[in-house]
């Protein structure tokens, strides 16, 4: 019988925004996750840690080097059968990609496309035929664009910034404006439509001009006040992307802070850009992606953007409050759940403190843990079986197992992705 605890080998990816050698979280975290002949380089960006069955960079088993999938698809009773048959899945694929992103510069703006899209586009490649909606839980300051602005706020932007402005068509600003406070709320997007369609066809060169006039004039302080608000993000996307029409997203999405422990769910078509920080993203399965800025031209896919993005305008985002999972759970201590409105997946973080002991009852379904903080030992079996960890390392738990975290001579901090079949 096959071990129902056991650690996992992920893989690291080198995308140009991640953070530089030790200074990223996934190079630390990679340095101890027992990654054959990882040796960190500080002049190579760390940008993502994936966890997951995905080909596109498959995790394996520490003790065989064999490839997770291939164990699972001999050992299925390690997903288990409601998982299997909730998701209908194959080939020892387990429903969510768990990520650990370390970057300080944006990531390109984005959309995810839905299922039945995935299906029809990607229809000879069954592993990204798949939604790809997810959470994003900040690790650290974390800061990002995500969603459209309240059409008024658009409104004001295309009143107060003519650089801004000079990218639309009189006809497009006046319709826009006219109905940017509109309550009819199918107005509204409509509005929003033709004007997010105009500015993602806008001439590169064009708008690049424009932007040169936009930076010129922030960097000597001649910003209108209404213009305050959006200045510094402003200057920091253009320091990250020159010349990229990208920028102009600073006048059309929202943008905001987070701080460690806070999380958001993304939904298929929502626009977004993660900017900097540190954190986890937890996703369905899938690595597909629609980018419409902050990438080479040949990634770009204009058309399928605009044919699926959402326009949902709103004052902000709602955070995902998490909950205890334990009795008595903190921020600080013990384990709380962060339950997206995504069946695929949930993520929790869990902290023991020196000398003390976690439980976690049977889930429904595999799950993964990975330790950022400490070490400690998992224990399973009625306590037949234990496993040391440490910071870095990242254990594999079955569908079905009861377990326990302890905590030796420091806390022990670690974040656990799962999927809990009803």
């Amino acid at each position: 019988m096959t071990e129902q605890v056991f650690r996992l080998i992920p893989a690291t990816q080198n995308f140009p925004w991640g953070k530089k050698g030790s200074s990223s979280l996934v190079a630390q975290l990679a340095d101890g996750a027992g990654i054959p002949d990882f040796k960190t380089d500080e002049s190579k960006s760390y940008a993502e840690m994936w966890i997951g069955t995905h080909p596109n960079a498959p995790t394996r088993v520490h003790s065989t080097r064999q490839l997770l999938s291939e164990h699972l698809t001999a050992h299925p009773e390690l997903v288990g059968e409601s998982a299997l048959k909730r998701f209908g899945l194959e080939n020892g694929q387990i429903p969510f990609l768990f990520k650990i992103l370390s970057f300080d510069k944006a990531l390109p703006v984005q959309i995810h496309l839905d299922k039945h899209t995935e299906e029809h586009i990607n229809s000879e490649h069954p592993m990204d035929s798949n939604h790809r909606s997810g959470m994003a839980l900040a690790l650290s300051d974390f800061s990002t664009l995500c969603g459209f602005l309240p059409t008024s706020q658009v409104s004001e932007f295309l009143s107060f910034v003519p650089e801004f402005a000079s990218l639309f068509s009189a006809d497009i600003i006046a319709h826009f404006t006219s109905v940017a406070r509109s309550p009819d709320k199918s107005e509204r997007k409509a509005a929003l439509k033709d004007l997010f369609s105009c500015y993602a066809q806008v001439d590169k060169e064009e708008a690049a001009a424009q932007l040169k006039h936009l930076i010129e004039r922030y960097q000597t302080g001649k910003e209108a006040d209404e213009e305050k608000v959006v200045k510094s993000l402003v200057l920091r996307l253009h320091e990250m992307y020159p010349n990229d029409s990208g920028v102009f997203c600073a006048f059309i999405l929202n943008y905001f802070d987070l701080k460690p422990g806070h999380a958001f769910s993304i939904a298929t078509g929502e626009p977004h850009a993660y900017i900097t920080g540190d954190m986890i993203e937890c996703i369905a399965t899938s690595d597909n992606t629609v980018p419409l800025a902050f990438s080479s031209s040949s990634n770009l896919d204009i058309s399928t953007f605009l044919s699926n993005v959402a326009y949902n305008p709103t004052p902000g985002k709602t955070l995902i409050q998490p909950t205890m999972f334990t009795r008595g759970s903190t921020h600080t201590s013990g384990s709380l759940l962060y339950n997206p409105p995504i069946d695929e997946l949930a993520v929790m973080q869990v902290i023991v403190a020196k000398g003390g002991v976690e439980s976690h009852h049977k889930l429904r379904g595999p799950s993964i843990d990975i330790v950022v903080e400490g070490e400690g030992t998992v224990v399973w079996a009625e306590g037949a079986k234990r496993l040391g960890v440490r910071k870095g390392q990242v254990v594999f738990i079955a569908a079905g197992t009861e377990v326990k975290y302890s905590a030796l001579e420091t806390a022990l901090k670690l974040y656990r992705a799962f999927v809990e079949v009803a």
